[in-house]
């Protein structure tokens, strides 16, 4: 995969990740700020969606042949008072390898986490509807437990 595609398919990731959150909490988010930080690095935060792009493009594609293949993106809105959802990233220590299938079954490196202050009681997250839709838009390959 080339740079541009990667960049392009982080872009998409951002997105389906916002999607995923709303799915959890049954409203949208369309009007948060992102603020992404690495859990396993000391750089700060980066806001702005076109920043975090780069940012986690930086950290996860080496070159066109080597993708590290398990970056963890866990999503949660850290203040109710403000319009904020964090994004917070793991890469796991595997070898770079060309972009492919990841462990949550879909293309690519990225598994979506819900954390802190996304669920609500507004959605049964247990319902198997509602990991119908989830599988049904592609945020899911495998059976998840919550």
């Amino acid at each position: 995969m080339s740079f541009e595609e990667f960049i392009k398919f982080v872009d998409k990731t951002l997105g389906e990740l916002i999607l995923y959150a709303e799915l959890h909490a049954g409203r949208s988010f369309s009007d948060h700020e992102l603020i992404f930080e690495w859990m396993s690095y000391d750089r700060g935060s980066t806001n702005g969606r076109e920043y975090i792009v780069y940012e986690i493009t930086d950290k996860v594609f080496v070159s066109e042949e080597e993708i590290y293949p398990c970056v963890d993106l866990i999503i949660e809105k850290p203040d109710s008072r403000a319009n904020i959802l964090k994004i917070l990233g793991r890469r796991a220590g595997y070898e770079p390898r060309p972009f492919g299938t990841g462990w949550s079954n879909r293309p690519g490196p990225f598994i979506y986490g819900i954390g802190k202050g996304i669920k609500t009681k507004l959605v049964n997250t247990q319902d198997p509807e509602f990991k119908k839709k989830l599988r049904e838009l592609g945020l899911i390959h495998y059976e998840m437990n919550e």
